[in-house]
């Protein structure tokens, strides 16, 4: 069973709170042992700071020089340590006899600790021992008569137990500190998690990657050419058809990164923004090649955002016209054919309504004599050693019943035969034979004989197309003009464009009343 993956909201919130606990861990450690330390020396401080007091009070210094301690001095001392919490504060004299102490009953005994010998020789110090009352930190300070003598000393002392509770504390506040933080970091977390969330349209980023898998997928599935511009002009999209046409046209020059008008200027994509109107099927140039674009700005509550465009060569649209007049015209022979068969239908119902039964079988026998002259006839045989291919060869023989319907004589020549040809190439050639048929046709009209002679053959690795009329002609500058009506064609340009797909040739000779042969060459391997 596939593991559902996290939501952004989790992977959110657990990744800052990563962030935020690791960070808040280094820093309260760091933090709460500094604080610690901190509140060591400050206690020290306070506990040198209080003996330091002590040493020049005239209480001390009259009682040292006594020899005696007092109750004004026991209550000084008493009221001070009290008042700070310390252990202990005890005042002795040189032979460190104590003259204080928060026991009664251990005033007049020896100082217990062993560290206080540094004092008696004028030093002020801090150090850690075991008194009487236990382990603690205590503060040593000389103290001195009115004529300068060392007479005795001052320590104060706070117990261990008390640092390390203040510290303890201390490391307690801070990590109070830190959880503190790390709620409001995961608060904080939650809230970006949602705003990011919104700012996603509620999707979640395998989602996102999804989506943009799918969106390239079906930019490089259309056969077209797509691009598509920002507010700025600059190209956020485009599939391999559009960079093939693009590197085609500039010679491998990169497209990504740059503004749409550096890399096609006669687009003018920019302007379909600004009018924000769209255009359909408009030529464009670029370089050699022509495009058929079709152009639209893209809109985002109601504001323009950008503009897309698609497009195709025009020659790829031609190739596909050119196909398509090449089956028109395979059909159109069709329709003849069938347009004759229906009127003879019509001929013989006519016949035996009226039970004109003699005439009826003249005519079915003259059709009958008829149809075996045909069937006998050379066309099919010649037809045959001309091409190998039967569509192709089908196609020339009711191209050629058609035109001698319209008593107009077909001749064939032959060579070496076609071989099979793909269909591609039988595209090209019932294109080529078809237009150029039409137009021998059509140029033969109102001739007194008129006649067209056809050469196919393969000569080496070539396929060889002659075809010769008797017709009106044409001088040079009509070599691109239509003759005929409607939207039968371009004269020759179709022809002309699919021997050059098939890197064939072609050469024309025409004389104005003479007629006119034309003679293509395409390469078998095309």
């Amino acid at each position: 069973m596939k593991k559902e993956p996290l939501t952004l909201r989790t992977q959110t919130m657990l990744l800052s709170a990563s962030i935020v606990l690791v960070a808040l861990l280094l820093f309260g450690l760091f933090s709460a042992f500094q604080q610690a330390s901190l509140t060591r020396e400050q206690l020290a401080d306070k506990v040198r700071i209080s003996a330091s007091h002590l040493q020049d009070h005239p209480v001390v210094v009259s009682a040292l020089e006594a020899g005696q301690t007092t109750d004004e001095l026991i209550q000084l001392v008493e009221a001070i340590r009290e008042e700070n919490e310390f252990l202990y504060i005890v005042v002795m004299d040189t032979d460190q006899k104590r003259y204080t102490h928060p026991v009664k009953g251990r005033i007049g005994e020896m100082f217990v600790g062993g560290d206080a010998d540094l004092v008696f020789e004028g030093e002020s110090y801090i150090s850690e021992a075991v008194g009487s009352l236990g382990p603690s930190v205590r503060a040593f300070e000389p103290v001195y008569s009115q004529a300068g003598v060392l007479i005795g000393a001052v320590s104060v002392g706070i117990s261990t137990d008390a640092i390390n509770e203040a510290e303890t504390q201390a490391i307690l506040t801070s990590l109070a500190g830190a959880i503190g933080s790390l709620l409001i970091g995961m608060i904080g977390a939650y809230f970006l998690s949602n705003r990011i969330k919104k700012q996603l349209h509620g999707l979640e980023p395998q989602q996102i990657a999804r989506l943009v898998n799918e969106r390239e997928a079906i930019l490089e599935a259309a056969g077209e050419g797509v691009i598509a511009i920002n507010e700025e002009g600059k190209i956020i999209a485009i599939n391999g058809a559009a960079i093939t046409f693009l590197k085609a046209t500039s010679h491998g020059d990169s497209v990504e990164g740059k503004k749409v008008h550096e890399v096609w200027p006669e687009l003018k994509l920019e302007e379909v923004m600004n009018q924000r109107e769209a255009s359909y099927d408009v030529v464009y140039q670029r370089s050699d090649l022509e495009a058929v674009v079709t152009k639209v700005p893209i809109f985002y509550q109601d504001l323009c955002i950008g503009a897309l465009a698609t497009f195709r060569e025009k020659n790829q649209l031609d190739d596909i016209m050119k196909r398509l007049s090449g089956v028109e015209t395979y059909a159109k022979s069709l329709r003849s054919e069938t347009h004759e068969f229906m009127n003879k239908l019509h001929i013989i119902s006519a016949m035996v309504e009226t039970e004109s039964y003699s005439e009826l079988q003249d005519y079915i026998e003259n059709l009958s004599l008829r149809y075996q002259q045909k069937k006998n006839s050379q066309l099919p045989d010649e037809i045959g050693k001309l091409v190998s291919d039967k569509s192709l060869a089908q196609f020339l023989a009711r191209k050629t019943s058609v035109l001698e319907e319209q008593s107009i004589n077909v001749l064939f020549q032959s060579g070496t035969p076609w071989p099979k040809l793909s269909s591609e190439l039988i595209d090209a050639w019932i294109t080529i034979i078809g237009n150029t048929m039409d137009n021998a046709a059509e140029a033969s009209l109102n001739q007194r004989e008129t006649y067209i002679i056809v050469t196919i053959k393969q000569v080496g690795g070539v396929l060889r197309y002659v075809i010769e009329d008797n017709g009106k002609g044409f001088s040079p500058n009509q070599e691109r003009q239509s003759t005929k009506s409607g939207d039968h064609g371009y004269g020759l340009e179709n022809v002309r464009k699919e021997v050059s797909r098939f890197h064939g040739t072609i050469d024309l000779l025409s004389r104005e009343g003479k007629g006119t042969i034309i003679t293509i060459h395409i390469p078998l391997g095309t």
